[in-house]
């Protein structure tokens, strides 16, 4: 390889697009599926309406708190490598045109509900059909099949319903009238969701290869989020109704050993539950006369008695920071990590090693630093082209120079905010 040549890219010569979501309820799952797929090579037309473009360049957070479609950093993560034109679905000449972006597409990512995609003509049925070796991947909340399809949810509803609300925080709530279930920060189940479309998409197009023809990829937002309580779903299915695991589905209350405690500086998570972590805890606090205690001998005896070593816990975790404590229980292979403020994330020594976190040059934004690749492939590396795109920026390269339409068109679509 010579010094200018750039090594090949995982996903190099797959076509994918996606589209806008209409509704006026942020909903992000596409547009994280669509970076899974053009941080490694595929490309990736992104279809914005015209105006206002898609909806994370209204949510930020922006540079001086100055707001910037341009230049806001939800958009410039999840829009990297992209290319960006615009489109009104709701206009049939748009659509039109959308049809002849789809003929050499391998995936299209379709976020929309399935009454709006009936309505003007996307519908997963009339995609497929029209187009037989399309991967057509709809990302909703409930599933385009779904008993549920025409329901609106979202981040909070599908956290809800999938129990993980119910469950956060774990083994902490003492309290149920004053400590009910949280809200996640961010929107967590909108990238779970594009994730988990990502690499159902990627599963349909390696059966292309086998049968020569596309599929309807359904991903639920609500039943992404399910998969995260994998230990739930084995005790309801597996477990007796008399165990512990089975009662514990049908309470919040604190049950167990607490996972995460206070410390000098903030908190940590820390267990100590296996008779492994027992010993090395053991050791970190020297051994004292008290563990040997008959009390602590099993690990049956140690969960009758949790609530004092939970003290013992609290008390130790007292005269410690979270740097401390997190050294000193991986020195014995003992779980523990501190909880990170975002501007400690950001400075964290492992990911600066790692160097998981990129600087990137926008035209627009100036030098901006984001997360980086989400694994590491040797010969076939994560690396960023080119920025989010400006809004339309590939209008006149993807609707002229590839599909065609002439100059003069183009403005004239472009000042009927068809395109």
């Amino acid at each position: 390889m010579t010094a200018r040549e750039s090594p090949p890219e995982a996903l190099e010569g797959l076509r994918v697009v996606e589209l806008p979501c209409t509704d006026a309820m942020p909903f992000l799952a596409a547009s994280a599926a669509a970076k899974s797929f053009a941080d490694f090579g595929a490309e990736v037309i992104k279809v914005e309406p015209p105006g206002t473009g898609a909806q994370e360049r209204q949510l930020g957070p922006f540079r001086d708190e100055m707001p910037d479609p341009e230049t806001g950093g939800l958009h410039l993560f999840l829009n990297t490598n992209k290319l960006g034109i615009t489109l009104d679905l709701e206009n049939p000449r748009a659509r039109e045109i959308l049809f002849e972006l789809l003929e050499g597409a391998d995936i299209v990512l379709n976020p929309n509900l399935p009454a709006f995609n009936n309505r003007i003509g996307l519908s997963w049925r009339a995609l497929t059909e029209r187009f037989p070796k399309l991967i057509v991947v709809s990302l909703t909340s409930f599933g385009a099949d779904s008993p549920y399809r025409d329901y609106r949810g979202g981040d909070l509803v599908t956290t809800q319903m999938s129990v993980v609300g119910y469950e956060t925080p774990w083994h902490q709530v003492t309290d149920l009238a004053s400590q009910p279930p949280l809200k996640m920060a961010g929107r967590q189940a909108d990238y779970l969701a594009g994730y988990t479309a990502a690499a159902a998409a990627m599963v349909a197009v390696f059966d292309r290869k086998r049968t020569g023809v596309g599929q309807h990829v359904d991903v639920s937002q609500w039943l992404s989020m399910v998969s995260v309580v994998r230990p739930n779903l084995g005790a309801a299915t597996h477990e007796s109704k008399e165990s512990p695991a089975y009662r514990r589905l049908s309470i919040r209350t604190k049950s167990g050993a607490q996972w995460v405690y206070p410390c000098q500086d903030g908190w940590v998570s820390f267990n100590a539950g296996t008779e492994r972590f027992w010993r090395g805890w053991k050791a970190m606090l020297g051994n004292p006369e008290w563990m040997e205690s008959e009390m602590f001998a099993t690990t049956v005896s140690r969960a009758a008695h949790v609530d004092v070593i939970e003290a013992a816990i609290h008390d130790w975790l007292t005269t410690v920071t979270k740097k401390e404590a997190f050294e000193r229980a991986q020195a014995q292979h003992v779980p523990c990590f501190p909880v990170h403020t975002m501007s400690e994330v950001a400075e964290n020594p492992q990911y600066r090693a790692r160097g998981f976190f990129v600087d990137h040059d926008h035209p627009a934004a100036r030098e901006v630093r984001m997360p980086g690749a989400p694994c590491a492939f040797s010969r076939t590396p994560w690396r960023i082209k080119r920025g989010a795109p400006r809004l339309g920026e590939h209008n006149r390269k993807i609707l002229g120079e590839r599909i065609g339409i002439a100059e003069a068109e183009l403005k004239r679509l472009a000042a009927e905010r068809v395109i």
